[in-house]
């Protein structure tokens, strides 16, 4: 076009294939503009800087830095704060910490609240809880006050460490500094402190909330529903889901696989299957976890038939059983004492509905019923899978522990004609029991 648009025009159309993650496109139409000599900025630049750190090219956005000075710009606060996101993205975060100080202390940049928080939920998410609450500290020396997201982002690191009490500090302190809490606040609290058994401050966290008219939202009240199930207070995971109700907040897939959970530890299979069936009629649609959940509740608590027929309603949701669903159903027939329909399972169920068990989860599962006494059962099981030298092992171990000296021997026997060795836990067994 002649004129030749403005720098501003190109940029929009390098940002549009930027929120389309067309991070390549937006770096070749940059080399593009280079070529055919189309003025660029220190925007253009960023943009670009931004594309590499995307693609996990941090070093390449780094090399653009002299490109910014060369044209005569300076690199701004967007520049550096997207050259420390990449840092962080590729775990760089020691260098991303150096590098924030170095500017600092050099003037380069005056951080604000947003330049630090981009970086403290960076860290967070990359598990670099120290550093994080290192530069949290810092943002007051530097003149740089935090706000509710700055408070938030290491309030839910303290608590994600178990550092509940460290949490519950910082709470206090941005409300003495006229920062208010939001829902985001109290519920990485009241996770915490649920996980911890701590009903009464949980309470008293609650209460703050209505005083401070902040509504619990959907995940406030899983956690509280996931938390009474597993403490096996049922009926307070019943009257929460009633609460919520009646504040306009309705209850989603995560809110009655809580509630299943908890019947199942509670040994009311009946309530949990009633769960299931309200789920459907209120339009959801259960997912894998949910049918792993009661699968383990039936098998546990010996209703086997019912933990079959659930598996068999899987297809019907659209839903492929998982290796642990079939192998809570194998243990449960094993321990119900159901042999034959356990290898019935294993050869003509499973691979009907495209399940098969790999050598691990064989093992594992041959390893479970031996440590239970069912060593009968795991001969009965072995007997109808491939046996490599990890699961022979395995399964002798388990006959010498439980004193099925002649079923280990001949297991031995059969291991060594087919050229597997011992491994050397088994060796040191069979070296004890010669002594």
């Amino acid at each position: 076009m002649m004129p030749l648009p403005p720098v501003d025009r190109f940029n929009r159309v390098l940002v549009a294939f930027v929120e389309m993650k067309e991070y390549f496109v937006s770096i070749s139409l940059f080399k593009d503009m280079c070529v055919l000599a189309i003025p660029v900025d220190r925007c253009t630049i960023n943009i670009i800087i931004n594309c590499f750190c995307h693609l996990n090219e941090v070093d390449y956005g780094f090399s653009l830095l002299g490109g910014i000075i060369k044209r005569g710009f300076s690199p701004n606060v967007v520049t550096y704060t997207t050259l420390l996101r990449g840092l962080i993205s590729q775990g760089k975060s020691v260098e991303a910490e150096r590098l924030f100080k170095k500017l600092v202390v050099f003037n380069e940049i005056k951080p604000d609240v947003v330049t630090l928080n981009t970086i403290i939920v960076g860290l967070r998410k990359t598990g670099h809880t120290s550093i994080a609450v290192r530069l949290f500290r810092s943002m007051d020396m530097e003149s740089c006050a935090p706000d509710a997201i700055s408070y938030n982002t290491v309030i839910d690191c303290f608590c994600k460490h178990g550092y509940v009490d460290r949490a519950l500090i910082l709470l206090y302190e941005m409300t003495k500094k006229g920062i208010s809490p939001n829902v985001i606040t109290y519920n990485s609290l009241i996770h915490a402190l649920c996980n911890l058994d701590r009903w009464a401050d949980t309470r008293r966290l609650l209460r703050e909330m209505v005083i401070r008219n902040i509504s619990p939202d959907v995940y406030t009240y899983n956690v509280l529903i996931n938390a009474y199930g597993k403490a096996r207070k049922t009926k307070d995971a019943e009257n929460v889901i009633k609460l919520m109700i009646q504040r306009g907040q309705y209850p989603d897939v995560v809110t009655y696989t809580a509630l299943m959970h908890g019947y199942c530890l509670h040994g009311d299979i009946n309530e949990a299957l009633s769960v299931l069936n309200t789920m459907r009629r209120k339009g959801l649609s259960p997912n894998t976890r949910c049918y792993n959940i009661l699968i383990y509740g039936c098998c546990k608590n010996l209703k086997v038939d019912e933990a079959i027929d659930l598996f068999q309603d899987m297809p019907f949701e659209g839903l492929t059983p998982t290796i642990e669903i079939c192998s809570r159903i194998l243990q449960g027939l094993f321990h119900v004492g159901r042999h034959f329909e356990a290898q019935k399972f294993f050869k003509e169920m499973m691979p009907n509905h495209g399940v098969t068990l790999d050598t691990e989860t064989c093992n594992t599962l041959l390893h479970d019923l031996c440590r239970k006494r069912y060593v009968v059962e795991a001969l009965s099981l072995f007997h109808i899978m491939e046996g490599d030298d990890v699961i022979y092992n395995t399964l002798i171990r388990g006959c010498l522990q439980n004193k099925k000296y002649k079923e280990g021997c001949v297991l031995l026997d059969e291991m060594h004609a087919r050229g597997i060795s011992a491994d050397n836990s088994t060796t040191s067994m069979l070296m004890d029991l010669l002594k």
